[in-house]
């Protein structure tokens, strides 16, 4: 089921298949609904475009920094207004229009594409800015604009349909709530929260352009949440618990009803299917979309299968492992441990054992992102001779020989009469992709018990997903590197991680990450970015285990990793520069990610 990513520039709808059954069930209003958004949405695109022209003149013709900065945010809340269209139908795009300001590296072909768009335009005005870069920041400015062109053009071409427009709303309020008011897409001009209103006018708009008569129902709420937005608008001490509970979920409830007359169609897939609510809540993921073939889908008796097979033994050549050896369930699935043992040549293996929980929400597998599935994960760990040594094939004519194994497979795999390697991996797989509840005290609180968080955790949740920048990697509620709200990549980042604790001459621990699997500089110390899920269980933290406990993990981050530290590191993706935290926020933000911890007796 594994998605082939959206090629060169343009979105080639996977919906496709609906176009003429949608097209043909909408009534009349929706389809005059969706010619004027889509006016609505070329004259927004030219409005941005137009201002793009203005700072291009601005910046060539030595404007003010001041007025220049202004020009800029005036441009970014025009684009808000229109993201939610542009970044559903192109998700090619996304990234050169309004990704990260850092290198785009393509392992498949070795290339290393440099960043473009609005947060290169907004490093150059906000960080260091001289009249020398004008050309540098010119040249960045047409290229948006063509691509801004592009899309604009291209979308002619394009239909929105009532499932798609219910959808594309319901990702804005994913996007705002995960990559908006956490400071994700404007890291230094720091205006987030002005553009969280700006994409909340935008989506209001286009409803009741789509929706005709749908204003009065919308507008009560909307306004509600654009007054909450000018009357709170500090960024570090915004409430975002607050936010999200009282005003996001009811937007998006709202919403909903008034889509209610929409065609319902489950589409191709993807890694999530859902509406916001569902999203805070850990409902609708598809842990299958990561998987290798459509066979590969789980289901109960995979899971029970795998569920047996991972605690045996016998998969490996010794017989006296198995995943559960350094899997365990105590620890929540880690080991507790700064690296896991070598059970078969004595000592450690070079790195730490992660948690397994909510291991299947993520693109690739292994710190170095080396491996696509659970399944190829599971053959890279049985094929290695510091680990299992013993290929899952051999394994399998071990298990074929055991007839209650054999019936366990045929139940699981329609009746195969033999069991293969893959089938094994499979199985495994299964289970693993079993492994995220969502039922931690945060999942309650999320879900109206209000009882289950405190007001120090709850403070520390605003921290994290605000002034400490923790929610700009971890992306909730998952909370690790896989981007929302297509979770189609699972990112890595150079923190610059010591080889042992120290907050002064550190030195970089020598493991080179995913540059050992990549030869790529701009991949040298990266890794990836695990869950923060269920971290009070399974200390020590970091790819070499070197922090034994939350607070140095929060110390860390707060001094601005390693170059924080006297770390000289060329690429370090992380702020280096100190959070300015308290010491009671560095606290607030432990208490909140102890109420992360999956209650494993309750699997629900």
């Amino acid at each position: 089921m594994r998605k082939i990513l959206f090629a060169a520039f343009i979105f080639i709808s996977v919906l496709g298949s609906q176009l003429l059954f949608e097209g043909c069930n909408s009534k009349k209003e929706v389809a005059t609904g969706e010619q004027k958004l889509k006016e609505w949405f070329y004259s927004q695109t030219d409005s941005v475009l137009q201002k793009l022209r203005l700072l291009d003149s601005g910046v060539l013709g030595k404007t003010p920094l001041d007025v220049l900065q202004q020009q800029f945010k005036e441009t970014r809340l025009l684009f808000k207004k229109m993201e939610a269209i542009e970044e559903y139908y192109f998700q090619g795009l996304t990234k050169r229009i309004n990704g990260p300001a850092l290198p785009d590296v393509k392992t498949e072909d070795g290339q290393v594409w440099p960043p473009h768009g609005f947060q290169v335009i907004e490093q150059f005005l906000f960080s260091g800015y001289t009249s020398a870069s004008s050309k540098l920041i010119s040249d960045e400015i047409k290229l948006l604009q063509n691509d801004l062109q592009f899309v604009k053009s291209n979308m002619r071409e394009m239909r929105i349909l009532p499932s798609h427009f219910k959808e594309l709303v319901q990702q804005e309020f994913i996007r705002i709530c995960a990559l908006g008011i956490s400071g994700f897409d404007s890291p230094l001009a720091a205006y987030s929260l002005k553009e969280t209103s700006a994409a909340l006018e935008g989506i209001h708009q286009m409803a009741v352009i789509y929706y005709p008569g749908a204003g009065d129902s919308l507008r009560v709420i909307v306004t509600a949440a654009l007054v909450h937005l000018q009357n709170n608008n500090d960024f570090e001490k915004f409430n975002r618990m607050g936010f999200i509970l009282d005003n996001l979920v009811p937007l998006s409830k709202s919403f909903i009803a008034v889509a209610k007359d929409s065609v319902a169609t489950k589409g191709p897939g993807g890694a999530f299917a859902g509406n916001f609510e569902d999203w805070l809540k850990g409902i609708g993921f598809n842990p299958d979309y990561y998987s290798p073939y459509a066979v590969a889908a789980t289901n109960p008796s995979k899971v029970m299968l795998g569920e047996k097979l991972f605690f045996d033994n016998r998969l490996s050549s010794s017989g006296t492992i198995s995943c559960g050896s350094c899997h365990k369930p105590e620890y929540h699935f880690s080991d507790g441990k700064s690296k896991a043992d070598n059970f078969v040549h004595g000592g450690s293996l070079a790195r730490n054992t992660p948690t397994l929980f909510y291991a299947a929400l993520q693109s690739h597998q292994f710190y170095d992102l080396r491996s696509v599935s659970l399944e190829d994960q599971a053959h890279d760990v049985m094929k290695s001779s510091n680990e299992f040594n013993l290929q899952s094939q051999h394994a399998a004519l071990l298990l074929n020989s055991d007839s209650g194994y054999k019936r366990l497979f045929s139940a699981a795999f329609d009746n195969r009469d033999s069991i293969s390697g893959f089938e094994v991996r499979n199985a495994i797989a299964a289970f693993v992709r079993s492994l995220m509840p969502f039922n931690s005290r945060f999942d309650e609180y999320i879900k109206g018990n209000k009882t289950a968080m405190d007001t120090e955790e709850i403070n520390g949740f605003n921290l994290f997903v605000g002034k400490a920048k923790c929610g700009t990697c971890h992306f909730m509620p998952v909370f690790n590197g896989n981007i929302p709200p297509w979770y189609v990549k699972s990112e890595s980042e150079i923190i610059g991680v010591p080889s042992a604790a120290a907050w002064s001459k550190a030195a970089i621990d020598k493991d080179s990450g995913r540059y050992k699997i990549n030869r790529l500089t701009e991949l040298m110390f990266a890794f990836k970015t695990p869950t923060v899920r269920n971290a009070d269980k399974t200390a020590p933290y970091m790819h070499n285990g070197v922090f034994t406990n939350l607070d140095d993990v929060v110390e860390f981050y707060h001094r601005g990793g390693g170059m924080g530290i006297g770390i000289d590191l060329r690429f370090q993706s992380l702020p280096f520069d100190s959070l300015q935290l308290k010491t009671e926020e560095k606290k607030a933000i432990v208490a909140f990610m102890r109420t992360l911890t999956d209650n494993i007796n309750d699997p629900g």
